[in-house]
């Protein structure tokens, strides 16, 4: 292990399925005895994983996040009867299908109004500006020219972060602009770490260490028993799960590429359709797969990324 690497943890979107990054990272903070904030230089999250992110950030402990995704989770994703469901549908169609004003209310009861420049610890957090058509990242004050984002209110970032299209409606940020979920073009952020390592940090590709931890897998493929996927109602029950898990695939192949460690990805093949985004049915079951996958990966997350804290965040505009 290389003293002077320069640690990303990097965590997907998948909705409700960050229960199971929660209870990994919970599961390993009692294990190993560390605080997982204070050992890496870069976080970056998307959707869910943003939630988790910012939430070290501000340093709740990983015990404290995992209770609110079990206790608030259905809450935000509620469970529907038949009845309800036909509701949920015909609102799908032209709004989200969950209510954006109750992720709000519960992100503040997390974070009151506390700022993303609180953190004390490097943020990234990817998102997409629908106003205008460009790809967005909110960052803590890293850099001298970062000047707008650690000012602006965890919720308004996280709203802007996780507003899923279809799940929740477009977010419109304090300052006007229209925002959707990050994951629609980073559904794994990795590589948005790596990238800032490089070109931010001027860090070289041999200094770098990644831990990715996902929200489950579910390899997509085409049964030879079956015809192919051709029609739009085929597709469509399937393409969002396709297009999460070709982004996270490419993701980690392009930093196995660029750095000179293997990255560490945390993330469990499961079977088809066992958890989806919103399905609260199974809260208990990713919380136990988290648990399982900690004990198994414990030992490599702590040789590798808890062996000494990373240094102390100081930001650029802390004077600002």
């Amino acid at each position: 292990m290389n003293d002077a690497a320069f640690r990303i943890l990097s965590l997907d979107g998948g909705g409700i399925k960050g229960v199971f990054s929660a209870s990994f990272l919970n599961s390993i903070e009692e294990m190993s005895g560390e605080s997982i904030a204070d050992h890496f230089d870069l976080i970056t999250g998307t959707s869910t994983g943003a939630i988790l992110a910012v939430a070290l950030g501000m340093g709740v402990p990983c015990r404290e996040i995992l209770r609110f995704y079990r206790e608030r989770g259905p809450v935000i994703f509620p469970s529907t009867g038949v009845h309800r469901r036909v509701w949920h549908i015909a609102r799908r169609i032209v709004t989200g299908k969950h209510d954006h004003e109750v992720l709000a209310a519960e992100l503040r009861s997390v974070f009151g109004d506390k700022k993303l420049g609180e953190s004390r610890c490097r943020l990234i957090i990817p998102s997409f500006n629908a106003s205008s058509g460009m790809v967005h990242l909110f960052k803590t004050a890293h850099d001298e020219r970062f000047r707008q984002d650690y000012r602006r209110s965890c919720v308004d970032v996280l709203m802007a972060a996780s507003a899923a299209p279809t799940y929740f409606r477009p977010h419109r940020t304090e300052d006007g602009s229209v925002f959707v979920d990050g994951g629609v073009w980073a559904s794994n952020p990795a590589m948005i770490g790596v990238l800032e390592a490089l070109r931010q940090f001027r860090v070289r590709p041999g200094d770098i260490d990644l831990l990715s931890i996902g929200t489950t897998e579910e390899p997509f493929h085409l049964s030879g028993k079956r015809r192919p996927i051709s029609g739009m109602i085929e597709w469509a029950q399937g393409i969002l799960p396709l297009l999460m898990q070709a982004q996270a695939d490419a993701a980690m192949k392009q930093a196995a590429l660029l750095l000179d460690r293997v990255p560490l990805r945390v993330s469990p093949v499961v079977a088809p359709r066992r958890f989806s985004l919103d399905d609260t049915r199974r809260v208990e079951e990713l919380c136990a797969l988290g648990v399982a996958e900690a004990r198994a990966q414990e030992r490599a997350v702590r040789e590798r990324f808890l062996s000494h804290p990373a240094s102390a965040f100081l930001p650029a505009l802390a004077s600002a």
